[in-house]
């Protein structure tokens, strides 16, 4: 099994709070639960401040009080207040910086008398620090306001008179408070109205209740029966009466649960049957057993063995001793928990590797921020203080994005259109000519038009080649024309060339024949079409 283990401190029976204080999420403070003497000597409790040096080796002891009873809760506040539900109804209240001096009052703590039994439950209120609100076996519940001086207590009106067995304020509605109680009754006060919201009452008895850190209406109960050991979830949106899910794992009752501060899909629970699950309430199934520290007495017995053995009478003893009879989470430390048991134990867990089992990683390990980047420079991102996705895109080139922006822009117009704009804008004389190439290219005439741009007339290359003659005066060639052609002369072939290059072949034939070279002629007209074939053939012959 996967050791979770992270420290311990031995030989204290005592409640736990953790430090809220962000700069020192390690500290605990421990308010014993038995005597703190040697024997039958008792003199009170103990309040123990430790350094559980959780990126370190042993847990430091930073300070230890004397106190005149034995602690039967124990509470620390954002504000630095550390305040002892005692045994005798009292309450004791230091302030943590007062506790690190070392002057001889600082120790004394400010005593309260605000109960005539002891006091089972303690809470901070998660909104306003300055809240307290105490429940003790005598089924009374009373809200102090210690931003007062001297503190102002108010008490709720009676309920039940059934000892508190836990006492939980809504961590998302300032003046809604829950109390259960051992008789199976959990109350929900409208502190502003003084009286009930609803009542949940169950057969079983009710061991500890928690509310969702993020969704107010959603609450958890435990049942510390062991006939029916089962955690309870409520939408108080929908039934008061019948449960939105039931948790089953345990065989025997539960003595205390925490909901996660940190992913509220995680929860805590430790049983009497010597378990610690840590559940998964998105699939309401247990995700892993926090384990002990003797896996093997965990083992099944073998039958074999005499009943009455040793080794079985003092197995089942140890299996008892390490029965955790509480469970927190850190409110600093995400995925540290501590755990107090029977044996005397109070132990620090990390539960990083247990709560992948789920198949998902747990909310503290998800990526708080992310961005990631699409085609044409398109990013989304996403962080911690905007809920939004943000889609913009990134410029790594604005020139380029310009000239891609006026070139979208310019599908609307004609390409003719857009090539006679760029050549005008065109700074290098290389770019204007191209430009003007590719706006004639795609005209409709394209062909006449090239012949335009290239600088060629086409009606005087036509006149210059018909009324072409050499220096002899030649005026009909065909007459003059024989087998034995007399090469063509520079002036005649730059005349047909010229009408080549305009198209007209009609122009380029009748210059060959007015030069006297037939075989040209003939070539020319071949590619001039039928008719310009016809007629010049007919032309020879008929001379």
């Amino acid at each position: 099994m996967l050791s979770t283990k992270i420290t311990e401190i031995n030989d204290k029976a005592c409640n736990v709070a953790w430090s809220p204080l962000k700069s020192c999420p390690d500290l605990i403070a421990l308010g014993t639960k038995d005597s703190g003497g040697v024997g039958f000597e008792d003199y009170g409790g103990e309040l123990d401040l430790y350094n559980l040096n959780l990126g370190g080796s042993a847990p430091i002891l930073l300070k230890t009080v004397k106190t005149a009873n034995r602690f039967g809760s124990l509470a620390w506040s954002d504000i630095g207040f550390i305040v002892g539900g005692m045994t005798d109804g009292n309450l004791c209240l230091w302030k943590y910086n007062d506790l690190l001096l070392d002057n001889g009052g600082s120790d004394q703590p400010t005593n309260l008398k605000v109960h005539n039994a002891e006091i089972k439950s303690l809470e901070f209120h998660p909104l306003a620090p300055h809240k307290l609100a105490s429940g003790s076996s005598d089924g009374q519940v009373v809200i102090l306001d210690l931003s007062q001086s001297p503190p102002t207590t108010e008490i709720l009106p009676p309920s039940s008179n059934v000892e508190v067995t836990k006492i939980a304020w809504n961590t998302q509605v300032e003046h809604i408070i829950a109390v259960a109680h051992a008789d199976g009754l959990v109350c929900v006060w409208d502190l502003k109205q003084m009286k009930p919201w609803c009542q949940l009452r169950s057969p079983e008895s009710i061991s500890d209740i928690e509310w969702n850190p993020t969704r107010g209406l959603h609450l958890v109960t435990a049942s510390s029966d062991d006939r029916n050991p089962i955690i309870k979830l409520w939408d108080l949106r929908s039934s008061t009466s019948m449960p939105l899910a039931t948790l089953s794992g345990h065989s025997q009752g539960i003595l205390s649960i925490d909901w996660c501060p940190h992913d509220e899909s995680l929860l805590l629970s430790a049983g009497k049957d010597n378990r610690t699950i840590l559940w998964d309430l998105f699939t309401l199934k247990p995700i892993a057993d926090v384990p002990n520290d003797s896996e093997t007495l965990n083992q099944p017995v073998d039958q074999t063995l005499v009943e009455n053995s040793a080794s079985t009478i003092y197995g089942s003893a140890a299996v008892a001793q390490q029965k955790r009879y509480h469970v927190q989470w850190s409110p600093l430390k995400r995925g540290v928990l501590v755990t107090c048991s029977l044996d005397r134990k109070v132990q620090a867990h990390s539960v990083n590797g247990l709560v992948t089992k789920c198949g998902r990683p747990p909310k503290w390990l998800k990526p708080r921020s992310g961005v990631t980047c699409g085609f044409g420079g398109s990013v989304i991102s996403f962080g911690i203080t905007d809920k939004r996705v943000k889609i913009y895109t990134a410029v790594e080139q604005p020139n380029l994005l310009q000239a891609s922006q006026v070139f979208e822009e310019s599908k609307s117009m004609a390409t003719t259109d857009y090539c006679s704009q760029a050549a005008a804008k065109s700074v290098l004389p290389s770019d204007k000519n191209i430009w003007s190439f590719m706006n004639v290219i795609f005209q409709a005439n394209a062909r006449s038009e090239l012949v335009q741009h290239l600088g060629f007339s086409p009606d005087a290359i036509q006149r210059a080649a018909t009324d072409f003659s050499e220096k002899d005066d030649v005026t009909d060639g065909v007459s003059q024309m024989s087998l034995n052609e007399k090469p063509m002369s520079a002036g005649a072939e730059k005349a047909i060339q010229d009408a080549l290059v305009v198209g007209n072949f009609e122009a380029a034939v009748e210059c060959c024949f007015r030069t006297g070279n037939l075989a040209d002629a003939l070539i020319l007209a071949s590619c001039g079409g039928a008719d310009l074939w016809q007629k010049n053939t007919r032309t020879v012959l008929c001379k």
